[in-house]
């Protein structure tokens, strides 16, 4: 890189960790933005005092709670002395940087120069990455943690090499540990290797392999955990059981057919504070597995006794996992204004590229394809509403092909010659 692209790599992490530190500096201090930010907040206090995970006076739901970002939040309230959700917020902002960073070398890698600007510059200016910078919830280090999954496997389909798959399992792990759906990407990730590195099919096997065994070996102490503390097997304690059953019961039907936002958020502080707590009053003093797996079998026995009403409800809820704009019943006029100016377009050009790239056979637009079916299928439709379940998943992927859709069209109108962001080595492979 030249002394100018340095200054303008410079000039867009600026400009993603000036965007966030705006954005921080508006809100109350004490506010979460998620329920689930004091949940998770207990359990970060719990680890800073030096109680562990789930101590006995925590309430059931909490141990719900996927454990790597209490650890993280643990660690920024033991060095902060204490609850500091400033702290937190500027963490969160390095993390966002470094995400974009990422995101910079993964459209390098894929397009060239102008790709990594373009794809590091729509990450800095999204709204919806911005206002998570501010929430106590984990998805700024999902995200992150996501990316860089991304960018070492792309670097191992370009390159064939061990170190690259081993690197990928481990931010899988991590991943994993700070919220499970991202293990649906495993078999679009082996799949991937073994179909099209037909040139090195023993190291795709391998890279496979060692992909799936590290991540495993990262997720297995927290297994051994659970195992150790309550006698019972679970991969990773993440509410899965408890949303696939909130997402097939009746309170699921009741919120869909809420007329307007105050119908739809009583309805859902019915579920919260009368729902599931008679509930949670049934089930008794299970450990954490058993009450899951209670949880699976009431979402089961919901889908046996309403088939009619279940695929309703999967159709709404794809509805909503993929829409472009956040919910109307839940949110105002100006969000979802706002949301939809940030996510039409990465729709209509991510899409288009990604389908280009897929025609061609390129490795990392089968991948990041066959990925983003196999969370539709699992998450869109078996378990959840909320976009916070595709965008940290999907909308990356489509930051990524976006820039590389404006790059490919800047190229052909002579753009990337006039400018300082390409040199001799760059392409757009479109």
């Amino acid at each position: 890189m030249t002394r100018g692209q340095k200054g303008w790599l410079l000039l867009l992490l600026a400009l993603c960790l000036a965007a966030r530190l705006g954005f921080i500096l508006q809100v109350p201090a004490s506010e979460y933005f998620y329920s689930d930010g004091d949940d998770y907040s207990r359990v970060a206090l719990g680890i800073a005092e030096g109680r562990g995970f789930y101590p006995p006076d925590m309430k059931p739901n909490i141990v719900y709670r996927a454990p790597f970002y209490p650890l993280v939040l643990g660690g920024i309230y033991k060095a902060a002395g204490g609850e500091n959700l400033v702290a937190v917020r500027l963490v969160h902002c390095g993390l966002a940087v470094l995400t974009g960073l990422l995101l910079f070398a993964i459209g390098r890698t894929l397009g060239g120069l102008l790709t990594g600007f373009l794809a590091l510059g729509l990450f800095a200016v999204h709204p919806y990455f911005i206002y998570h910078t501010a929430t106590v919830a984990p998805e700024t280090t999902f995200i992150f943690l996501t990316v860089a999954c991304y960018h070492f496997l792309f670097r191992f389909y370009d390159r064939a090499r061990l170190r690259d798959a081993l690197a990928a399992g481990f931010c899988l792990g991590l991943a994993a540990v700070t919220k499970g759906t991202v293990l649906l990407i495993i078999p679009a990730a082996c799949l991937t290797a073994v179909l099209l590195l037909r040139t090195s099919w023993r190291r795709a096997w391998a890279g496979a392999a060692l992909f799936v065994l590290t991540a495993l070996l990262v997720i297995a102490p927290l297994s051994a955990y659970t195992y150790a503390r309550w006698h019972e097997f679970s991969l990773i304690l993440d509410g899965s059981g408890l949303n696939f059953w909130i997402a097939n019961s009746e309170e699921s039907v009741r919120l869909f057919r809420a007329e307007t936002p105050e119908e739809f958020k009583r309805i859902q502080r019915t579920l919260w504070m009368e729902v599931l707590p008679a509930f949670e009053q049934e089930i008794g003093a299970l450990a954490p597995a058993s009450r899951d797996a209670f949880y699976f079998r009431r979402g089961w026995e919901e889908l046996r006794a309403h088939p009619g009403t279940s695929l309703w409800l999967a159709y709404e809820r794809l509805k909503i996992f993929w829409s472009p704009w956040v919910h109307p019943k839940v949110y105002g006029l100006k969000e979802v204004l706002v949301s939809a100016a940030a996510t039409v377009p990465l729709f209509v050009l991510g899409f288009a590229t990604l389908w280009r790239r897929i025609r061609r056979g390129c490795p990392d637009a089968v991948f990041a394809g066959l990925a983003m079916v196999l969370i539709t299928l699992v998450a869109g439709m078996l378990f959840n509403t909320e976009i916070r379940w595709r965008i940290p998943l999907i909308d990356t992927l489509l930051i990524l092909y976006t820039a590389l859709g404006i790059a490919s069209y800047a190229a052909r109108l002579g753009f990337l010659r006039r400018a300082q962001f390409s040199s001799s080595t760059d392409a757009v492979p479109v």
